[in-house]
């Protein structure tokens, strides 16, 4: 199943499926486990999203990074919230960002989404292949594996086990080898 984790509002949802197309209706699971059903609209702008508690209507702007990401400032129509350095991930997969220069690059693997650490499967030094678990995550009442975007050499780990964590926060680096 490819369940896709994000928030509306102060909502956060887990979507049973990947939505798909101009329109449709999925199934998610809310944050305290209740399964609702979400119909959504998109639009020349953005997106309206129906939940049984209201509808919520958002502008998506994108714009391509240097690294050829793109990130997107997504603000709520007819309220104030304002979002910029979004990027959308699939449930599991995490934010990473490349550094250094030259040959060989290192990773900075951050949260995509707030959520607590529950186990570290990595060591500082530990060498590890692609695809390969580094820590896991619990989001949204799910266990989340953050993989190895590539082979390397783990060089920091910024979390401890039971660390809450936010969008965006450096959960470890690695160092390509």
């Amino acid at each position: 199943m490819n369940e896709v984790a994000g928030i509306v509002g102060a909502h956060h949802l887990t979507w049973k499926s990947v939505p798909r197309g101009d329109r449709g209706r999925a199934y998610v699971v809310t944050q305290n486990g209740v399964s609702i059903e979400v119909s959504w609209r998109k639009d020349s702008e953005g997106i309206w999203i129906e939940l049984p508690y209201g509808t919520f209507g958002f502008d998506i702007y994108g714009e391509m990074q240097d690294d050829g990401k793109v990130l997107f400032r997504v603000s709520q129509r007819s309220g104030s919230c304002q979002w910029s350095g979004v990027a959308f991930y699939r449930a599991g997969e995490s934010s990473i960002t490349q550094a250094g220069s030259g040959k060989k690059k290192g990773y900075r693997i951050k949260a995509q989404m707030p959520g607590k650490i529950i186990r570290i499967l990595a060591t500082p030094g530990a060498r590890v292949t692609k695809g390969q678990s580094l820590l896991v995550m619990e989001a949204m009442k799910m266990e989340n594996e953050i993989k190895a975007p590539e082979g390397g050499l783990v060089s920091k780990i910024a979390v401890t086990v039971g660390q809450a964590v936010d969008t965006g926060a450096e959960l470890l680096n690695l160092d390509a080898v």
